[in-house]
């Protein structure tokens, strides 16, 4: 059994994306799992999922990802922990990847310039409290010395034998904008969604910005579903 959280703060993502989100990943893999989400307000959240109070820390949206390294929640100490954000897709078999035996943090390389990136995170609870600590100490101070948030925060302060999901898994994970837009790669397991457009403006609607013309497809939306 392995514990996967996820976080909803604010209104920038509806419930309908914590339920779909359990759905997506309990269609893709036979391993047990119990999903978690923190939050400031669960309402219309399904029943099946784990609802923690997330505490108001006076910061915004996914600076509150660093919480979820204090050693203080109730996950017993050095297990695995996976994390998604909620504009993910899971589109096949993850079994492996839930099972994998990390060391100490698995994180995303950002797709377009390297780095680190927290889209979708592999820990042992308690080895990655020192960040949370270390922020927790001047909160506000930390976010004003970053121009890129939590990741680049994060990424000052990874352990040694950090990893990455794109090179433990390679062509299995992606990035919608990068490589999908055109359609879904043949052994995708896990699309990541960032900026424009969303999960549903990617079969909604079209959408025009800085990376390009974006047609509507209807592969997310086979994916993006409950049940």
């Amino acid at each position: 059994m392995i514990d996967i959280v996820c976080l909803k703060w604010g209104t920038k993502f509806s419930p309908e994306y914590v339920n779909n989100l359990y759905s997506g990943i309990k269609r893709n893999t036979t391993i047990p799992f119990k999903l978690h989400c923190f939050t400031e307000d669960s309402t219309d959240i399904i029943s099946d999922i784990i609802i923690h109070k997330l505490p108001d820390l006076g910061i915004d949206g996914w600076w509150n990802k660093i919480y979820l390294f204090n050693k203080d929640l109730p996950f017993t100490s050095n297990t695995p922990i996976m994390f998604f954000d909620l504009d993910t897709l899971v589109t096949g078999n993850i079994d492996h990847i839930l099972s994998y035996d990390v060391k100490t943090l698995v994180g995303l390389e950002n797709f377009y310039r390297g780095g680190f990136a927290t889209g979708l995170l592999m820990w042992r609870h308690g080895v990655m409290n020192h960040v949370w600590e270390i922020f927790n100490k001047d909160m506000r101070g930390h976010i004003n010395s970053t121009s890129d948030g939590d990741q680049e925060f994060t990424g000052r302060y990874l352990p040694a034998n950090t990893e990455y999901f794109q090179t433990l898994f390679p062509d299995q994970i992606y990035s919608y904008k990068q490589s999908c837009s055109e359609g879904l790669p043949a052994d995708a397991r896990i699309v990541c969604y960032h900026g424009t457009p969303s999960i549903i403006e990617s079969y909604s609607h079209y959408v025009e910005n800085y990376d390009g013309q974006w047609f509507p497809q209807q592969w997310p939306k086979e994916h993006w579903r409950t049940p």
